[in-house]
C-alpha cells in the first residue's frame, strides 16, 4: 500500500507553511474580542479606569457611516448644483450666491491665516485637582465666542466645526461638541486676521489672562500662516421649522 503522506513530506514547503498557519490561527483566537471576555477584561480595572472606559466609548462604526452618508449626500447636492450653474447665466449667478450661503453656514471646508489657541488641563495639579485646574465647557464657550467676536470666520474645537446651531456642553468627565466627545487638550482654530484674532485674545485681561491664571501652562496661542477647518458634518435638516408661506392680499 502506497503511503500518500510520503509526497508531502518530500516537499520543503509543507512545513513551514503548517507551522505559519498554526501560529498565525493561535494570534486571531488570542486577540478576538468578544463582549464577554471584554467584560472580563473590564473586571481586572479599577472602578475609575472603568467609568472613564465606559464615559468614552464611541461607537466609531455608526459614527464614520453616518458621516459617509453625509458626505455622500453633499456631493451629489454640489453635482446638482453645478449642472444647474451650466445651464444659463442667470442659473450660474444664483448657483454662485448657494455656494456663498454654504461657507457661511460652514458646510465647506475652508482654509487660511489665523490662530491656534491649546488649552489643556492643568497637568501640575496634582491627583485632586481644583475647578479652576480643569478645562470646561464654559471655557471653551467664552473661548470661541471671544474668537467670533474679534472677526474669525471659520472655528473648530479638535477638529469639529462649529456652526450657528453648535453645541458646548459638559457630560460627566467629557465636553461634547455637537454630541462628539472631545477631551484635552482642546485645540481652537480660527481663520481670520491673524493681528486682530491674536491681540483680542491676549489683550491684559482677557481670555488668555483668565484661563493662565491657575498655570501658564493651560492655555498657549500662535499665528498660523494656513489653517484648514473642515465641513460641519452634523444634520442640517429641520424638523419642527419650516419657512413660513408667501401670502398675498
Amino acid at each position: 500500500m502506497v503511503n500518500p503522506f510520503v509526497k508531502i513530506n518530500n516537499e520543503k514547503w509543507v512545513i513551514p507553511v503548517s507551522g505559519l498557519s498554526m501560529i498565525l490561527g493561535f494570534m486571531f483566537v488570542a486577540a478576538w474580542l468578544t463582549n464577554d471576555n471584554r467584560l472580563n477584561r473590564l473586571g481586572f480595572m479599577s472602578g475609575d479606569q472603568r467609568g472613564r472606559v465606559q464615559e468614552n466609548v464611541v461607537d466609531l462604526v455608526t459614527y464614520q457611516r453616518l458621516q459617509q452618508e453625509v458626505d455622500m449626500l453633499r456631493k451629489k447636492e454640489s453635482n446638482l448644483e453645478q449642472a444647474v450653474a451650466h445651464g444659463s447665466v442667470g442659473s450660474q449667478a444664483l448657483n454662485e450666491q448657494l455656494q456663498d450661503a454654504k461657507v457661511m453656514a460652514g458646510l465647506t471646508e475652508l482654509e487660511g491665516p489665523g490662530v491656534k489657541v491649546t488649552l489643556r488641563d492643568n497637568t501640575k495639579a496634582g491627583p485632586f485637582p481644583k475647578d479652576s485646574d480643569l478645562i470646561h465647557d464654559v471655557d471653551l464657550l467664552r473661548v470661541t465666542n471671544e474668537l467670533f467676536a474679534a472677526g474669525a470666520e471659520a472655528v473648530s474645537v479638535n477638529g469639529e466645526r462649529l456652526v450657528s446651531t453648535s453645541s458646548i456642553r459638559c457630560a460627566g468627565p467629557t465636553i461634547l461638541i455637537d454630541d462628539v466627545k472631545v477631551a484635552s487638550p482642546f485645540v481652537v482654530l480660527a481663520i481670520g486676521n491673524q493681528s486682530v484674532l491674536y491681540s483680542s485674545f491676549t489683550m491684559n485681561g482677557g481670555m488668555m489672562t483668565e484661563l493662565a491664571s491657575a498655570s501658564p501652562t493651560m492655555v498657549s496661542i500662535s499665528k498660523e500662516d494656513n489653517i484648514r477647518i473642515p465641513a460641519y458634518l452634523g444634520v442640517t435638516t429641520t424638523k419642527t421649522a419650516k419657512v413660513p408661506k408667501v401670502t398675498t392680499k
